[in-house]
Order: C-alpha cells, then structure tokens, then sequence
C-alpha cells in the first residue's frame, strides 16, 4: 500500500547515500568508484516527491499527469536530493574526477545527478546542478566530450526541461552552453582545418536541442535558450565551417524554430510572451543570416535559402493582432536588404536557378508583394535596377 511504497521509497534513498559515500571514501583505489557507482543502476526508479510528479514534456501542461520522472530519471524527495547532491559534489571533489574511468560509470552519476537537479526543493535542485557541472568538467577522464555528446545531451535536456525557476532554468542552460564551448574546443581542430563530419552532425545536434527548449511553452525561461541558440550561431565556431553547413543549420534549426513559434503564435496563451520571443527569432534570423551572407552567396542554392528567409518574414509580417511585428518585420527587411546591397549580392546579371530572372528581380517581386512600402523606398530604389539579366547571344545573319 501506500506505507509499503513510502518505506519502499526510504530504503533506496538511504542505499543511494550509501553508495555515495563509499565511492567518496574509494576515489583513491582504481576501479572502486566504478564498482559502487554501479549499484545506482541498479535501484530501483521512482521515488515519489511531496507532489507526487515531475513537470516534463510527456506531463499534462497542467503538470498534474503524475508519474515517474523523466527518462527513467528517479523523482528524489526534496530532503533526499539535497543530500545526495552534496554528497556527489563532496566525492567528485575528493576523487578530482580521477575515479571516472570510464564512460559507464560517468553516465550512471550523470543520470543521477539529473534526478538530483529534477527536486522540488531549490537546495537539491542547486546540489544537484553543481554536481552535474562538475561531471561535465570531469567527462575527459572518462572518455572525449564529442564521443558521449549522444547519450549525454538528451540528459542536459531532461535536466534543462525539469527546471522550475528562471533562476536554474538559466544554469541549466549556462551547463548546456558550457559543454558546447568545449565541444567546439575539443574537437573542431586548429590551424583552419575543417572540422570533422562528426563535429558537424554534434553541432546540429546540439543548435536542434535549444531550438527545442525555446518552443518548450513549460519552460520558466525560453529567453535563455533562445540567447543560447543565439550565440552559438553567431560565434562562426569554427570559422572553417563550410557554407553548406551554415545553410544547414538554418534548414534544420533556425527556418523550423521560426516556424513553430509563428504557429505557437495562434494559440499561445501568454500573447505578450510569445510575441517577443517571435520578435527575438526575427531578429536571430537577420543576425545570422548577415553574420553568415558572403559564405552563403557562394552556394549555387543561395536563391533558395534568401527566398525561403523572405517566405517566414512575410509570414510574421502578416501575424494576426501583432503591431509589435508589423512595424519590426518592415525594418528588419529593409537593414538586411540594405547590407545585402552593399555586400554586392544584386550585382549578378545571372540567371537564378531554373528562373528567368536575377536575384535582384527575384526579391524585387518578393518584396512588392510582401512589402509595398518598402519597393518604393529611395534606399533601396537602386537595387532593383542594379542588374538585369544577360542578354541572350545574337544569333549571326545567314
């Protein structure tokens, strides 16, 4: 019954101190840590905190769906994740990390500290926060940060997603940014040499990831990874990064968080919250676009990646009972039109694509449509007559 499940609930916390405190006293000896980090695999999950559930994703919005805990994560009691968390902290401090010999024994405390982070209570919360910080520091003993960047970043999500302040939704996410900076470090090489398929398939991975934190309506603080997201698109880690990847990114990152948020839009509930953060989108776009345009003015699809920047600006233009973006979108256009101009990418008399027209013609139109306003004005009255197509070689006199 309910007795047995709260006895139940107190035996595997206190055998969760246990372990702790041995591998604390063990850091010394080889292999100790990883043979009593491994008995927390294999408690049993679900404690039962004082609300009975855990706020995530696959919760009711109402956060009253009870159950388990994120991602098989164990639910602590508030009083159980404060020790605990204090208790990794004091072994990761004692054994400097040297006990984390390998991968499995890392990703057990990593699972565990993430449960830690998940309590109600903001001592364990912050206890157990620190402590996952401190294993992300520590992950090179273990095994390359690139290398674990798979099982390890839905765990920072999971984290990210459990939050339940402003205040450790932005240390969450701070970790988050932590471990890219140094998975940029790590392995996006020196000298200007490219980086590897692999870095590039984790850098994905990891912008996808706070794209989906910024459309987590549950989450205390969406500005936090919004910033995030942010700085890592704009930082041109590393600067060898080929165009193609940066067009990527924006295929798979920037154009869908766009997206979501203008169809979050319809229904949002908090209209002034989600209206600035589509003003903040509108302005990652813009950013990264410009921060990014001579290396994607070499791409033969450049026409593509610009007109598909156009479609999701006159979409926010149009967002129903939204004044903010219809004087914010009209500005936006004109400042990258403007740099766009002096950047040179009208000035091509070549056809674009399967298209009998220039680029200039191209956004021309876009814009005439879009933006009637804007086609007139006499700041960007010369781009459209910059470049006219290539006349057709004249065909000689029999």
């Amino acid at each position: 019954g309910e007795r047995g499940g709260m006895l139940a609930a107190a035996t595997v916390e206190h055998a969760s101190h246990c372990v702790l405190r041995l591998a604390a006293r063990l850091t010394h000896r080889e292999g100790a840590v990883e043979s009593t980090v491994r008995l927390l695999g294999r408690l049993p999950a679900g404690f039962t905190d004082a609300a009975g559930d855990v706020p995530g994703p696959s919760a009711a919005a109402d956060g009253r769906g009870g159950r388990r805990g994120e991602g098989g994560l164990p639910v602590l009691s508030p009083k159980a994740a404060a020790a605990l968390g204090a208790e990794m902290a004091a072994m990761l401090l004692a054994g400097g990390g040297a006990g984390l010999a390998t991968r499995g024994t890392w990703l057990g405390l990593v699972r565990f500290a993430a449960a830690v982070s998940a309590s109600a209570d903001e001592r364990g919360a912050r206890a157990g926060s620190e402590a996952l910080s401190s294993l992300c520091s520590h992950t090179a003993h273990a095994c390359p940060l690139h290398e674990s960047l798979p099982e390890l970043w839905p765990l920072l999500l999971l984290h990210a997603r459990a939050c339940r302040t402003p205040a450790h939704c932005e240390r969450a996410v701070g970790l988050m940014a932590d471990v890219h900076a140094r998975l940029r470090e790590e392995t996006a090489g020196g000298g200007g040499e490219a980086p590897s398929e692999e870095w590039r398939a984790d850098w994905l991975l990891v912008l996808r990831g706070f794209c989906s934190l910024c459309l987590d309506t549950r989450l205390p603080c969406r500005d936090a990874p919004l910033l995030a997201l942010q700085r890592a698109v704009l930082a041109g880690d590393p600067p060898a990064l080929p165009p193609a990847v940066w067009a990527e990114a924006f295929e798979q990152a920037v154009f869908p968080l766009l997206t979501e948020l203008l169809r979050q839009w319809v229904a949002a509930t908090d209209a002034a919250e989600q209206e600035r953060l589509m003003l903040r989108g509108v302005t990652l776009l813009s950013k990264a676009f410009l921060h990014h345009l001579s290396g994607l003015l070499s791409l033969r699809s450049f026409h593509l990646l610009w007109l598909r920047a156009l479609e999701l600006l006159e979409q926010f233009l149009r967002a129903p009972q939204s004044e903010l973006l219809a004087e914010a979108v009209p500005e936006t256009l004109k400042n990258m039109l403007l740099v766009m101009g002096a950047s040179g990418a009208f000035e091509s008399r070549a056809r674009v694509g399967d298209t009998p027209q220039t680029l200039a013609q191209l956004t021309a139109a876009v814009v005439e449509t879009m933006c009637p306003q804007l086609s007139g004005s006499p700041d960007l009255a010369g781009l459209w007559h910059e470049a006219q197509p290539a006349a057709a070689p004249a065909v000689a006199a029999a």
